[in-house]
């Protein structure tokens, strides 16, 4: 094997690259020995180490050792044979001194050699962060759903590289293995800690080690490396909360010949190919086996790097290795769901029905009557373009059809538009579904595991003919809950599909970009398959996309429409702009050329500009052609001048930001005028009353409110509900991944969030201290009926949330800003009232003089209760009987809640 040799400086740290290949003694739990020998045939999954202790945290992980076979007669590689779970593991290690993408293939080449039926590839072990990307820590697990080889592509002129990584993807057996990990541990947690503690007891070199976890920002290098890094000033340290627990990451992994140390470099490279993290072996892997890399982030790439974190950063990514192999499916347990067969009696209606209300969520078409109607005339292009016409075509039995375009360009105003159109015409289409991501909405709303509710929960009730596939024994579960785990949810709904027979069937799916790319991988390959069996089948089932341009994502039998592109588009552009730019025809005509240039196809830069000039017009402006000029082509751009270019009422406008990125839950026209008058009240830039949102003939303003808070970058959503929210999904992306929120208020620092709760807590408390509220809190006291609860809502409507929700924001502050005073201060008589009242059961109202620990613990917000125990440390643990009995008890069964206990601990 050729090995290249590290260059002193990278690895001059790091562990020595030993090949370790038994057992080793003292380092946790000693795995029986299984002596009979297994046949070659029997190992089907591959676990790659680059480092020594990468391979010792592999083995610790092992249920069960088994003995060496003799290798291939080209093959010069040892390994560790075992069983973890039901699989049986091979084990091997890149030689001392060996690392890169080059090294890596030759290892998994000959491991493919000696045991042929590999069909699951692990790289596991250490890698490097981007926290720019994500909110790493040192000890997390980040996921490889795609892998870039960064160092890969051609110099251009200019003498730079111009990259020309494609993406790898993991093969579909791991990416549906690791959905169902996520689905698992969305509902339970993840198990790294404790694996860790069990398969590596009594060495503490692979548990967290009692050092903090250090950033840096990008600009303050490590310049002596004969300096140890705990000289490098601590007053440069990127203030960030505090957490000990690992978390798990999914995401783009980028991989080289060559160790990442430069922080500049490793935020240039994570935003252009959006990856997380940095490691140096998995492309190589990739281009023999498709393999998952799992990588324990050990540093932040960049020139602090020390070996410090390296052990507990291999121990937790074998551990979530461990996790992962527990929900893969065996070669023998794998198979496709199987297409029902109808049964002679049908299901009992009942259980038909009750399916269909486990299914129904009230978020469901939330999204879809957010978005606004097409405008008059427009959109209409796409129903006789030939594209969509061959998608229509039932001879050509081309089944996807996806739109791409920017963010912004309007995908999702003509989704609507011509799912709207087919579903009116169901006698010529046959049934039809939709599901739109909502990356603003709660989890379900943005999820895979909602979409295939949705879709299952309009084509059951839609097609009453295939609810039979409820009770088909090929989908009897004994607990009708059951269903909603996404693995069942995917069953029923390839059942239900294929039980269709001749009746046409058409899903749109809309804003992909919106849900994680992992999760929308593994939805795209499950549509891919349920397209190749409905053909075979001769059912007739359509899907329509929308999303980004994803360049890691595609669909072999597909057309893709690329929205910019296309002439009638333009015309759609053009006619926007002549019917909504309200000022001289002639002047329009001039302008409309130069603003259709600059818009690049993108609706919504359109929708902003035509505002925009309107609004100088109405002024009196005559200028318009050098503020065209002025106003920048790229969205984010024009989002930054639009919130820089008046400078007034700057606190008015980060509360506004604040409120729509950090509220519990979203507010409601009225809620958010009174959240940010009281955030004004404290500052002094507020009248003494709350604002009146209301006209003298009934009407509302609380439209023009919300625009002219938030600079035109919020709106209220025209639900069943309404609600603030951003006019678009990018000025959230502009805001939080472009950096827009710490560049226009740098006051925030890096732990932003922190702040805001901070901020937003202080909201809530003012207004709970409002002078009319506090009167109302007293009677309420005296009398919980002295006003109903519509009432209440009416005079004070931020009350509600600003009593559910003042402990919450208080304890996310905690993380890094001492809560003590304000805890001391919580006027908790008076509240417990407010709170009461908004309570629809009497067994969540508490009694008046309730201990505050035990209210905290039924609230579960584990960061005040350390600092009330800190505080208050002869608190009374049992005191007054509650809904949990003893304050005691309710510590215990928050605990429990949040996975800080297990059950059986009562």
């Amino acid at each position: 094997m050729t090995c290249r040799r590290s260059p002193p400086e990278d690895f001059s740290r790091d562990p020595k690259r030993q090949k370790t290949f038994q057992h080793v003694p003292g380092i946790g739990h000693e795995p029986p020995r299984n002596v009979s020998l297994r046949p070659h045939e029997k190992y089907t999954v591959a676990w790659i180490c680059a480092l020594h202790i990468e391979m010792t945290a592999a083995q610790a992980m092992l249920d069960e050792i088994h003995d060496t076979l003799p290798t291939h007669v080209d093959d010069d590689d040892t390994y560790t044979l075992g069983r973890i779970h039901k699989h049986d593991v091979v084990i091997s290690c890149l030689p001392t001194g060996c690392y890169g993408t080059i090294n890596a293939a030759i290892v998994i080449s000959n491991l493919k050699r000696s045991f042929p039926s590999i069909r699951a590839g692990l790289m596991v072990g250490i890698g490097g962060g981007v926290p720019s990307k994500a909110d790493l820590r040192l000890g997390d697990v980040v996921v490889g759903t795609r892998v870039m080889q960064y160092d890969m592509g051609k110099i251009v002129e200019d003498g730079q590289l111009q990259r020309t990584a494609i993406a790898r993807i993991p093969r579909q057996l791991l990416c549906t293995a690791v959905s169902a990990l996520r689905a698992k541990q969305e509902r339970d947690g993840t198990s790294i800690t404790s694996i860790v503690a069990h398969k590596l007891p009594g060495h503490s070199g692979y548990h967290r080690p009692d050092l903090s976890d250090d950033l840096f920002p990008p600009t303050y290098d490590h310049k002596r490396s004969d300096l140890d890094y705990n000289q490098c000033d601590r007053t440069k340290l990127v203030p960030r909360r505090q957490r000990n627990e690992p978390a798990v990451h999914y995401g783009a992994i980028a991989s080289g010949n060559q160790v990442m140390r430069s922080a500049l470099q490793r935020d240039i490279i994570g935003q252009e190919l959006d990856v997380i993290c940095f490691e140096m072996e998995a492309a190589g892997l990739m281009d023999i086996m498709s393999c998952l890399p799992i990588r324990g982030i050990c540093d932040y790439s960049d020139s602090h790097k020390n070996k410090s974190w390296q052990r507990y950063a291999a121990a937790t990514a074998a551990a979530f290795a461990t996790e992962l192999l527990a929900v893969l499916p065996t070669s023998e347990s794998r198979e496709s769901p199987a297409l029902p067969s109808r049964t002679e009696s049908a299901p009992p209606e009942d259980r038909c029905q009750q399916l269909l209300e486990l299914l129904n969520f009230e978020q469901k078409d939330s999204r879809q009557s957010s978005i606004k109607t097409a405008h008059a005339k427009t959109c209409r292009w796409l129903l006789t373009h030939a594209d969509y016409e061959t998608w229509l075509n039932p001879e050509r039995l081309i089944q996807h059809l996806w739109i791409r375009g920017k963010p912004g360009a309007g995908k999702s105003t003509i989704m609507k538009f011509v799912y709207g159109n087919m579903r009116r015409a169901r006698r010529r289409h046959g049934m039809t579904a939709a599901f739109f991501f909502n990356a603003r909405g709660d989890y379900i709303e943005r999820s895979v595991p909602g979409m295939y509710r949705s879709l299952l929960f309009q084509l059951l009730q839609g097609v009453p003919e295939v609810q039979w596939i409820v009770d088909n024994p090929d989908f009897e579960y004994q607990d009708l809950n059951e269903c909603l785990q996404l693995d069942h949810l995917k069953e029923l709904f390839w059942g239900a599909v294929l039980a269709l027979g001749q009746q046409p069937f058409t899903c749109f799916i809309d804003a992909l970009d919106e849900c994680d790319e992992q999760q929308v991988m593994d939805m795209v390959r499950f549509f891919e398959d349920l397209a190749i069996q409905t053909t075979e089948k001769n059912v007739k089932f359509r899907i329509c996309f929308s999303s980004r341009h994803y360049p890691y994502i595609f669909v072999p039998e597909s057309i893709n429409l690329v929205l910019e592109h296309q002439q009638g588009h333009a015309e759609d552009l053009a006619a926007f702009v002549d019917s909504r730019l309200r000022i001289d025809s002639a002047l329009r005509s001039q302008l409309q050329p130069d603003i259709l240039q600059k818009a690049s196809g993108v609706f919504l830069w359109v929708s902003l500009v035509v505002d925009i000039l309107n609004d100088q017009y109405a002024r009196g402006g005559m200028d318009l052609r050098k503020r065209l000029r002025e106003i920048p082509e790229d969205l984010h751009d024009l989002f930054k001048d639009m919130l820089r270019r008046d400078e007034r009422n700057k606190e008015s406008l980060l509360l506004c930001v604040l409120w729509i990125l950090c509220a519990k839950r979203p507010l409601n026209p009225l809620e958010f005028s009174h959240a940010l008058w009281s955030g004004l009240l404290m500052k002094g830039q507020a009248d003494d009353e709350p604002p009146n949102l209301t006209r003298a003939d009934g009407s509302s303003t609380a439209d023009r409110f919300v625009i002219g808070s938030s600079k035109g970058l919020a709106e209220v959503a025209k639900t069943k509900e309404p609600r603030v929210q951003f006019i678009h999904e990018s000025v959230r992306d502009f805001l939080l991944k472009s950096g827009g929120l710490r560049e226009l208020w740098p006051e925030l620092g890096y732990d932003w969030q922190i702040q805001a709760h901070e901020r937003l807590k202080e909201c809530c408390s003012c207004y709970l201290g409002y002078h009319p509220v506090q009167t109302l809190a007293s009677q309420l006291l005296d009398n919980p009926n002295v006003i109903s609860k519509d009432n209440a809502r009416e005079l004070y409507p931020f009350l509600d949330y600003a009593s559910q929700n003042v402990l919450y924001h208080a304890d996310v502050a905690e993380e890094a800003i001492s809560q003590k005073g304000f805890l001391s201060r919580f006027p908790i008589q008076p509240w417990i009232a407010i709170l009461n009242h908004y309570q629809k059961h009497d067994t969540r109202r508490f009694r008046t003089n309730a201990k505050f620990l035990y209210i905290l613990a039924d609230k579960g917000f584990p960061n005040l209760i350390r600092r009330w125990l800190k505080d208050n440390p002869q608190t009374d643990v049992f005191g007054e009987k509650e809904r949990f009995r003893y304050p005691l008890f309710g510590l215990w069964r928050m605990a429990i809640n949040l996975q800080l206990l297990p059950f059986s601990a009562l």
